[in-house]
Parts: C-alpha cells; sequence; structure tokens
C-alpha cells in the first residue's frame, strides 16, 4: 500500500493489536444499527474535528470526504469514491465487485478469510476499498482486525510508508500505513500498476488504517 526503504526488525505484534473474540452477527442486527448511507458515501464515521476514519479533514482524507444534509437537516460526513472514474480503477472496482462480492464503503458484519494462509480469519467488517494506481485495497481499522492471525510485525525505518504485519507461515501480509502517498503521483510497480501522475498522490491511504490487498487470491 505504499513504498518503504530499509532493512526490517522482526518481533511480537504491538501492544496496541490485542487479539480480538468477534461474536457472530446477524443480517437483522446490521440493518438496525447501520448509519445513513447517501448514493457513493459510507456510514457515518463519527463526529466532531476527526470524522473520517480518524483522520483530520485537512489531511489525506479530505480528498474524499465531504457534507450532506439529511431530510431531517441534519449535517453529516459522507465519503465519496476513490476510483474517480479513471479507467484503470474502474476496471479494478468491477474486478472486484463481480469475483468477490464487495461494495466499494464497507459494514460492521462482512467476514474476512486469509486464502492462502489455511482461511485464517483475518477480520470482521471493513471500512471501505480504497482504489488507487497500484490496484485494490481492503481498509482496516485496528478494531476490526482479528490480531491472532498475525503474529509478526515487522517494523520499517521511520522514512517508510508502511509496517508489516505477517501470518506465522509468512504468505499474508498486512499493511500498517505510517504515512500518506500525497508526495506520490506514481505508484511502485505492480501488477496493476499504472501511471497516472495524480496531484493528491496515487492512493488514497490513511495513516492509522491496516490495508490488505484485494484479490480472490489473498482473501476469501
Amino acid at each position: 500500500a505504499g513504498a518503504g526503504a530499509g532493512s526490517a526488525q522482526r518481533g511480537a505484534i504491538p501492544p496496541f493489536s490485542p487479539a480480538i473474540s468477534y461474536a457472530p452477527s446477524t443480517s437483522s442486527t446490521s440493518k438496525s444499527s447501520a448509519k445513513v448511507r447517501l448514493v457513493e458515501c459510507g456510514p457515518v464515521m463519527g463526529s466532531g474535528p476527526r470524522m473520517f476514519g480518524g483522520a483530520r479533514p485537512g489531511g489525506a482524507a479530505a480528498h474524499h470526504l465531504g457534507f450532506a444534509m439529511t431530510p431531517a437537516g441534519q449535517r453529516v460526513p459522507v465519503m465519496s469514491s476513490t476510483a474517480q472514474h479513471l479507467p484503470n480503477r474502474e476496471r479494478d472496482k468491477h474486478r472486484v465487485e463481480t469475483t468477490l462480492g464487495l461494495a466499494e464503503f464497507g459494514d460492521a458484519s462482512t467476514e474476512f478469510y486469509a486464502n492462502c494462509s489455511g482461511l485464517l480469519p483475518v477480520a470482521l467488517g471493513y471500512d471501505r476499498i480504497v482504489y488507487g494506481d497500484h490496484g485494490p485495497y481492503v481498509e482496516f481499522s485496528p478494531h476490526q482486525i482479528c490480531w491472532s492471525t498475525f503474529s509478526i510485525f515487522v517494523e520499517k525505518p521511520e522514512a517508510s510508508f508502511f509496517d508489516e504485519c505477517w501470518t506465522a507461515d509468512g504468505v499474508t501480509m498486512l499493511y500498517s500505513q505510517k504515512r500518506c502517498v500525497t508526495n506520490k503521483p506514481n505508484p511502485p510497480s505492480g501488477a496493476w500498476s499504472v501511471q497516472n501522475n495524480r496531484p493528491e498522490g496515487y492512493a488514497n491511504y490513511l495513516v492509522g488504517r491496516y490495508y490488505l490487498s484485494c484479490e480472490v487470491g489473498t482473501i476469501a
């Protein structure tokens, strides 16, 4: 979900990443507790100055954060699509929706499993799918992740854009984003990489969020 450099140090998962057990949820419960959803907008992520994934509106989140009025006159934050009608991103969006059945904006009940790591549980719920020029990635908040699955933590140098969380078999990696890529108009090389020279950066990754490749070979 970004580009990093330098050597890595392996150790236990950080203290702020607890192992979590999830109780099953029903579709009726999810529907009754859902927040307001508008066209191309996600559920309300909170209120106040930190409304979009915990990021301040003036940061990378501002590129896809807006406001709308409900019929009752309530002003709510809403998210816009990261596909932005770019051919490569629309291609990826179509692939994700047809092969994985995932909507761009997330929910609290979708279950994710590591396809190449014995179908270990990855997360319950997700924030959104980020469509950038390095391919599609599922965005998770820390509380959604099953941390017992990612027992290996690789802390990369401070200048890197992300740290790495690995399954014990060393096959499935979760990106821990620690810097935005707003200063990178083009992505590193990759299977789905396209050079679009985006002034806002090649993808809308947020600091403090976790990313996993959104492909059938990675998740189920």
